[in-house]
């Protein structure tokens, strides 16, 4: 185990490619060490190698889908480094949109394993940890389809929302606790969740660089806000 006094340490889902890469690269930057999850091995590692550039990094492969792979996740960074003070649950999932009557039922549970239980299930282990030492702050990444109620945004948009109240409950659960709770909700990102939608605009989208030091912004501000929105650009 390497005790990390001076260090912070954080633990992102989703890390290997838009969002979460620029969240992972900016904070490691900052000083922090990293706990880095996701599905893919070889992108995972890859990453990791290029994040070791900057900091000390434990990856872990993993699905948020699975509660024993979420508990794995820090499990092993607190295993390495001692402590948690950060977890991001950036990962999800954005299937084509779809009116109500064309949503396939798998595609319906995919969005909500990853979009709701996967964050439920990491902070379930991130707070035991987080309790323990009397601190830490949990990221939920949302997004402006849970606020803005749009067309054939059924599943994505309803599953945003709920991750929007698991976040408003936790934070008022975890009161008192020295835990601190956000949830951040972007509008559109240059990242391949939506370059697979048909007729995106992209170059109206954000950079995901920028939502990331808006999000670290917020973090650093000590901000009693939790509930953020950050819109494109008109």
């Amino acid at each position: 185990m390497t005790m990390m006094k001076d260090k912070k340490v954080a633990a992102i889902t989703g890390v290997y490619s838009g969002l979460g890469a620029a969240l992972s690269e900016l904070l490691a930057k900052k000083g922090y060490a990293l706990v880095l999850g996701g599905r893919d091995k070889e992108k995972l590692n890859a990453f990791a190698e290029k994040m070791k550039n900057f900091t000390e990094v434990e990856a872990v492969v993993m699905d948020v889908q699975k509660k024993e792979n979420c508990y794995r996740l820090i499990e092993q960074g607190v295993k390495r480094f001692g402590r948690l003070d950060l977890l991001i649950n950036n990962a999800g999932v954005l299937h084509k949109l779809t009116p109500l009557e064309g949503i396939a039922e798998e595609e319906l549970l995919d969005t909500y394993r990853t979009n709701v239980f996967g964050p439920i299930f990491c902070a379930q282990a991130a707070v035991t940890v987080m309790k323990k030492q009397g601190s830490g702050h949990i990221i939920n990444i949302g997004s402006t389809s849970a606020l803005d109620y749009k067309t054939s945004h059924i599943a994505y948009g309803s599953s945003k929302s709920a991750l929007v109240g698991f976040s408003g409950s936790l934070r008022t659960e975890l009161q008192g606790t020295g835990i601190n709770v956000t949830c951040f909700n972007p509008g559109g990102m240059k990242t391949e969740l939506f370059r697979r939608q048909p007729g995106r605009k992209m170059e109206e989208f954000m950079d995901p660089q920028f939502v990331a030091q808006k999000i670290v912004e917020h973090l650093e501000s000590n901000s009693e806000e939790w509930l953020i929105t950050l819109r494109r650009p008109k």
